[in-house]
């Protein structure tokens, strides 16, 4: 005897819902979508549906990397271009939305997941590494490794939150000018070994003599908690929004940009070609 089609669809759905949990990790409240793989030279499409009150669209900004990429969207559907990525990078995709909604992943294998546990985004800045993980269990161990005279040493070891999705900051010191760093992840109950990619910290580079000041070029870094800009050297500088349109100005080796919204920016310091950055 055949199941009616009602059984046949809430199974189908199931079945769905339980494939895709393994990609995506989201949460209706908290109004954000996050799916993490590697890119394949296919970009995402996304249903976008209207909000609960039916006055806009649910979807309200998508970010590439922490880049973002979309805002303002007024379209049923879309598509995120990750065409600027090379085959096979890492990618991060985070969507946010209006609570009481989701907008719908219609193809997320396009970029294939690397298994039910990821390191999803790691980098460093200043005198900190920092990491973000799905999937984690509060058996994981991570170990924060330095590439030392071609062996990987052992910075750091923490236990893990066992919280899911979660992200890592720890303080290092950077031995010499450049280096090379990974994150390693163990499971203790299945003896499984996970590693991010390698990723760069340039140390902060010692001051220029004074006689050689005028021909260095002005570079900077981010300062924690992402609310200044550090220049190599003192430098009249101009802020450049998305739309190459001025929003700065000023003097100085410290720029605070606690007062810019969140999105990409364009420092102009001289003759200098603009420099991007991106205030989250």
């Amino acid at each position: 005897m055949n199941s009616p089609p009602f059984c046949q669809n809430v199974f189908r759905r199931k079945l769905w819902v339980a494939v895709c949990a393994l990609l995506i990790y989201s949460d209706l409240r908290a109004g954000e979508i996050l799916i993490a793989g590697i890119y394949q030279g296919k970009n995402l499409f996304v249903q976008n549906p209207l909000s609960p009150d039916g006055k806009a669209y649910c979807a309200n900004e998508v970010y590439v990397n922490d880049e973002k990429v979309m805002s303002n969207i007024k379209l049923g559907a879309f598509e995120i271009d990750m065409s600027d990525l090379e085959i096979d990078d890492p990618v991060t995709i985070r969507i946010t939305h209006k609570d009481g909604c989701a907008p719908k992943l219609i193809n997320p294998q396009a970029i294939r997941p690397s298994g039910d546990f990821q390191i999803a985004d790691v980098h460093a800045s200043g005198n900190t590494v920092s990491w973000l993980v799905l999937g984690e269990t509060a058996a994981f161990v991570y170990y924060v490794e330095s590439l030392s005279n071609g062996n990987w040493i052992v910075l750091k070891k923490m236990n893990a939150k066992g919280e899911g999705k979660t992200p890592y900051t720890v303080a290092i010191e950077a031995p010499g000018t450049e280096n090379k760093y990974r994150i390693k992840a163990q499971n203790n109950n299945t003896h499984r070994m996970f590693y991010s990619r390698i990723f760069g910290y340039a140390a902060e580079p010692a001051a220029p003599a004074p006689d050689t000041l005028a021909v260095q070029p002005v570079t900077f870094r981010m300062k924690s908690p992402q609310n200044q800009l550090a220049l190599s050297r003192e430098s009249e500088y101009e802020i450049l929004n998305a739309a190459r349109k001025p929003v700065a100005k000023g003097k100085g080796q410290t720029v605070s940009i606690a007062k810019l919204k969140s999105g990409v920016y364009y420092l102009k310091t001289g003759s200098q070609p603009a420099q991007k950055f991106v205030k989250k």
